[in-house]
């Protein structure tokens, strides 16, 4: 049988680069989220404001709020996914629920002075969540020269250091200066996967990948705000974030005799972060319901930590090393460091129709090529802030929304939300100078989002539900190649949730 078990359990070393842009970029964007009512109008709210949800967008949407709101609200969600591989057509879906928002705002009234509110609200929302499974595989098609498959990543990054003295069982960054940072060479050495000159001793024709991700970020706002004379809205929300990320994966290669190695990757990023949003809302004309607004956010500060590690399956069963059993979790196997997310700046504008429809556009743009990242020992992670500036584009989102109010108690909403392509064409992710061993990226195109809503209140009591499909397409890599471009699978991904929020009034 081509099988032994040979673990490697690794984690990054403090000083050392360990994360890649794809990594990071994820805490980046944020899901459409939050109450029924926002995610119906498409998050376009920037202008029209009170609603929980504006204080994680435009900070002044609070100050439109006359009494007090309380709301809570969850979600189910399918995400799914076709890939198309070399001929072969992998489909994946996946169902889960999520606890989307919860949250309450305070107002507080003046009649007789120019301030009319000085409202205070508190709300959590999940901003993103990463819950998903994914597969993909495919066969022929290969190079034979050993450039379309992971083992010529082995083989090329093990071209550049002599590997022969690295002793498995003795390991010391001390002793094998710059080891650290070429553990997929010396998986495949040590796997038996390369001969002693460094070459590929098999010839795949096929490759599988899965992988399983959990976690996500959640943002917990508190914002003030104010109303000056019905007129001006000003607000400021503090953001505290929470990171709580997991992935499980595996890539093998296979030729005719069946399965030659897999590769199983854990990975693992935790933290927290917090920034600052101002915004605010004009009604420039006195007896026009026509208002338009701006926000800006300040970039997130974040403090976080990876942990990776990694387990291959080859040909042979004679060597077989379980780190398992030992502190793999000490001071030396993982890496702390600080990123600056980049800013963000929006303006939106809205319309008011009697009182039957309401209107709002906005506009939102970040720098993505825009980041800071330095280790938590200190130094500035250089590469990484470079390969950002390489891979990333700057973002436009585009968000127009509506409110129809059939009666007093019933109203129908509906929006739509352009996100432009975050990575550029050419964005690799470059594992040669990396010591992940998780090779797999995917370049992320547009995304466009639709929503429908509809929503019942009273005095007291109000329940909202929303519907949005979101679709955007990606080419899946499973490994990069520097000496020429290797086949992308192309994925058509559909994300579809239905929203309900229950809410009252006081």
């Amino acid at each position: 049988m081509k099988r032994y078990a040979f673990l490697l359990m690794f984690f990054v070393v403090v000083g050392v680069k360990a994360q890649s842009t794809y990594e990071v970029a994820r805490l980046f964007s944020e899901d459409l989220s939050g109450t029924a009512r926002f995610v119906g109008m498409g998050g376009s709210m920037g202008a029209l404001g009170a609603d929980l949800s504006v204080m994680g967008t435009n900070p002044a949407g609070i100050a439109l709020y006359r009494g007090n709101d309380v709301a809570i609200s969850g979600s189910l969600n399918t995400v799914d996914s076709k890939v198309n591989y070399i001929g072969t057509t992998n489909k994946n879906d996946n169902t889960f629920a999520s606890f989307d928002n919860i949250g309450i705002v305070l107002a507080n009234s003046f009649f007789d002075s120019g301030l009319k509110y000085l409202n205070i609200g508190v709300n959590y929302r999940r901003r993103n969540n990463f819950s998903k499974e994914f597969e993909m595989s495919g066969a022929g098609g290969f190079n034979h020269n050993d450039e379309w498959v992971q083992l010529s990543q082995m083989y090329q990054m093990q071209q550049l250091f002599d590997l022969s003295t690295f002793d498995p069982l003795n390991i010391s960054y001390k002793n094998y200066t710059n080891m650290q940072d070429y553990w997929l060479p010396l998986l495949g050495c040590d796997g038996g996967l390369l001969d002693d000159n460094g070459a590929p001793l098999y010839l795949p024709d096929a490759v599988c990948y899965y992988s399983e991700e959990k976690g996500g970020v959640n943002e917990f706002d508190c914002n003030l705000s104010v109303n000056i004379d019905d007129r001006v809205y000003l607000g400021v929300t503090m953001g505290f974030y929470d990171v709580n990320y997991s992935r499980y994966s595996y890539y093998g290669e296979d030729d005719a005799d069946g399965p030659i190695y897999t590769l199983h990757n854990w990975y693992e990023t935790v933290g927290s972060g917090f920034d600052i949003k101002l915004g605010a809302i004009i009604r420039p004309f006195e007896f026009s319901p026509f208002k338009f607004g701006v926000a800006v956010h300040s970039p997130t500060w974040y403090s976080l930590t990876d942990r990776s590690s990694a387990l291959i399956e080859g040909p042979y069963d004679d060597l077989y090393m379980d780190t398992r059993d030992v502190d793999a979790y000490g001071d030396d196997y993982y890496v702390d460091y600080h990123l600056r997310t980049p800013w963000r700046f929006s303006a939106s504008a809205s319309y008011t129709f009697g009182s039957f429809l309401a209107v709002n556009a906005e506009y939102e743009y970040a720098d993505y090529s825009d980041v800071g990242m330095s280790y938590a020992g200190g130094g500035d992670m250089i590469p990484m802030e470079e390969e950002f500036e390489s891979n990333m584009y700057g973002v436009n989102t585009c968000r127009v929304g509506a409110e129809l109010r059939l009666t007093d108690e019933f109203s129908l909403r509906c929006g739509y939300n352009y996100m432009s392509a975050p990575f550029k064409k050419d964005a690799a992710k470059y594992t040669i100078s990396a010591t992940d061993t998780n090779t797999e990226y995917q370049n992320t195109f547009e995304k466009n989002t639709v929503t429908l809503g509809m929503g019942y209140n009273n005095k007291h009591f109000y329940i909202d539900a929303a519907y949005k499909l979101s679709i955007h397409d990606s080419d899946f890599y499973p490994y990069y190649d520097n000496e020429i471009v290797n086949p992308a699978a192309s994925v058509q991904n559909r994300q579809n949730q239905f929203v309900v929020t229950i809410g009252g009034r006081f």
